[in-house]
């Protein structure tokens, strides 16, 4: 079977495993236990991880968070941001993000409203691209944070994140990114500080699941106040016991991805061209809905004409791993809010599918991939 659905998720890469394992036997101590060896041993390698994390987004360590994965992320840095504007007294009572998040963003601003926040959701582009006109004319002093992830998770699109970035500096509004899907394609600065603060899942770029980061420019608790509250740890904006093994996960897989980007991200896009290459000699009936070379590497958002989406997802099943919308949105049969919000139809947004080549993958699935998919569309095309 051919795993094609990398946006969701991404097989453990052997380097990471050997890490974790060697983690999980040696570093059973609790690492916010200072007085003995177990404790000390514990933290020394949760924090070697939080260093090599900052060192690839070149920030302080003591601006990474850990968190159990980018859903957790983007709820702590929206929630907490209104908690310490509350706690503040700030006069910023205003939340905006765009109509493609991820649904942990959406629902996390909606919550805003509970707590007295005024949110605005920002119109976005057939192109991906979000609309900076009308975001300039509803940004004003009273906005708190803006938040808009920088390649979307099903078009594989990147959005203008640096037009953002400079409209929320001219108005002194923090701005925050879900870069879970970003990070196959480009890397990110954090000392220009032009993004206030990122998301990350370790599971997304081959490490474990259940981990993740909430990565600043500054100092955390100059942006968000705790959600969680117990312990002092993780600056103090963050309470529980640090998952060591996992740390060493999250660390191991940023290591990995630094050490072979490029390689990776040239890999991802030729096997995606291939299947494009292959797909176009079999029909033109089925073809991408956008040419994302500048977002990520290897998504395609395929449009089968006249074919349910998730028909075709359920006659790949024992064949090829793809979607027909993110994984977030659970089990319920919901066609894609995304190409919704962008703008389309719902007749392309219900015959389209999410596939994703990443780095296990190989020339021959390509091939044998664009095939099966083709060979299941002209099956339902003529008999169902």
């Amino acid at each position: 079977m051919i795993f094609l659905d990398n946006n969701s998720t991404t097989p453990l890469d052997d380097e990471v495993k050997y890490h974790m394992m060697d983690s999980l036997a040696k570093n059973f101590g609790n690492p916010h236990s200072n007085f003995h060896r177990f404790g000390l041993d514990a933290k020394k390698k949760s924090e070697e991880s939080r260093s090599k994390i900052a060192y690839y987004f070149n920030t302080d360590p003591s601006n990474v968070i850990f968190t159990s994965g980018a859903t957790e992320s983007n709820n702590l840095m929206i929630q907490g941001a209104a908690l310490k504007a509350q706690n503040n007294k700030v006069n910023k009572n205003k939340i905006l993000c765009s109509a493609i998040e991820h649904k942990c963003v959406l629902n996390a601003v909606e919550f805003c409203k509970r707590l007295g926040f005024e949110t605005e959701i920002i119109p976005v582009t057939k192109e991906g691209l979000i609309n900076t006109n009308w975001l300039a004319e509803n940004i004003d002093e009273n906005t708190l944070l803006v938040s808009v992830m920088t390649i979307n998770n099903e078009t594989g699109l990147r959005t203008n994140v640096e037009e953002i970035s400079e409209i929320c500096r001219k108005f002194d509004v923090i701005f925050h990114s879900d870069i879970a899907q970003a990070l196959h394609g480009e890397k990110f600065d954090l000392g220009k500080r032009s993004i206030d603060a990122v998301s990350v899942s370790a599971h997304k770029i081959y490490g474990p699941k259940g981990i993740g980061c909430l990565i600043f420019s500054e100092n955390p608790t100059k942006f968000i106040e705790p959600i969680l509250h117990g312990g002092l740890q993780e600056q103090e904006v963050r309470s529980g016991t640090l998952p060591v093994f996992l740390t060493a996960g999250i660390g191991s897989a940023f290591e990995i991805l630094d050490r072979n980007f490029i390689n990776y991200r040239e890999h991802s896009r030729k096997l995606r061209n291939k299947f494009l290459s292959e797909i176009r000699n079999f029909t033109l009936d089925i073809y991408p809905n956008f040419n994302n070379d500048i977002g990520h590497p290897g998504t395609v958002n395929l449009y089968l004409k006249d074919v349910d989406a998730d028909m075709i997802c359920m006659r790949l099943g024992d064949k090829v791993a793809v979607s027909s919308t993110a994984a977030c949105n659970g089990l319920d049969f919901e066609y894609s809010y995304v190409l919704k919000n962008m703008g389309f139809s719902k007749d392309i947004a219900k015959s389209s599918i999410r596939l994703c080549f990443g780095r296990h993958n190989n020339h021959q699935e390509a091939i044998d991939a664009a095939k099966l998919i083709y060979e299941e569309y002209k099956f339902i095309r003529e008999n169902l």
